[in-house]
């Protein structure tokens, strides 16, 4: 069993990472078992859904289904924020604190901190119920998640490379395909997937071009407008990337941003 260092709940997410979440592996909150955190989260056929963003789903051969993590956790009346006194009202200040984080109805970031000090975040939201027990000196809660999307998520800075007019690597860490992704083009070119088949051009173009993968619909967009009808590709499927080296050629300088995903 994985024991990790940190786990954090809730937070906004940015190109630098998960920033403002909240501790909930301390000694007010704590996780009393990992076991039920980590794993696969097996196979499916059928599209999946992009958590945080209606009706975008993922469509491919042998995708991750749905994840559903358990947090099992223990809530005493220390001071989640250092202090050393045990306070009653503490107990319940932490127990209110967890459960306001957990009925998001938007959802909430889960972010673990891995034993190698990399981070993985998911979004999750708590859909089925999850009673205290013991409401004494500990209480104990047993709570399912569910994350529509399967894959965790590279936390920290998100990878980026800018490839201009050549063929180069795009190093992709983590151990699944990444579907969300974005690509720059300074103006009219080609990108090729060399390993993948793939390829997207942009053409009729008077500056630069944004593809943004990470919403749904794609955004596709010039000068902040939509910009569809600037872009051809040779697949309906097309726009993915696999872990290790993924080789790509340009025609034009197109800038990569991407995050890693783990199963």
């Amino acid at each position: 069993m994985t024991t990790c260092d940190d786990l954090r709940l809730g937070g906004e997410l940015s190109s630098t990472g998960i920033a403002n979440g909240v501790s909930i592996n301390n000694t007010g909150l704590s996780v009393a078992d990992w076991s039920g955190l980590l794993g696969t989260a097996g196979i499916t056929g059928r599209p999946v859904e992009v958590f945080g963003r209606p009706g975008a789903y993922l469509a491919g051969d042998r995708l991750g289904q749905p994840r559903f993590p358990t947090l099992n956790m223990n809530i005493t009346g220390w001071d989640r924020l250092g202090g050393t006194a045990w306070v009653n009202t503490q107990l319940q200040d932490n127990t209110d604190t967890f459960l306001e984080l957990l009925t998001n109805p938007d959802g909430e970031y889960l972010e673990v901190d891995m034993p190698d000090t990399t981070s993985r975040f998911l979004l999750v939201q708590n859909l089925d119920p999850a009673s205290i027990s013991q409401p004494k000196r500990v209480r104990s809660m047993r709570v399912p998640l569910f994350s529509p999307f399967p894959y965790w998520k590279e936390g920290g800075a998100q990878d980026s490379q800018t490839i201009a007019t050549t063929t180069a690597n795009l190093s992709v860490g983590g151990n699944r395909e990444v579907y969300d992704f974005v690509m720059v083009f300074a103006g009219d070119g080609i990108v090729t997937h060399n390993g993948l088949g793939w390829t997207i051009e942009v053409t009729g173009s008077g500056g630069v071009v944004t593809v943004d993968l990470t919403t749904q619909p794609i955004s596709i967009t010039e000068g902040g407008m939509p910009a569809n009808n600037r872009v051809r590709r040779n697949n309906r499927k097309w726009g993915w990337l696999v872990p290790g080296n993924n080789s790509i050629t340009t025609t034009a300088s197109v800038g990569f941003t991407w995050r890693s995903s783990w199963s």
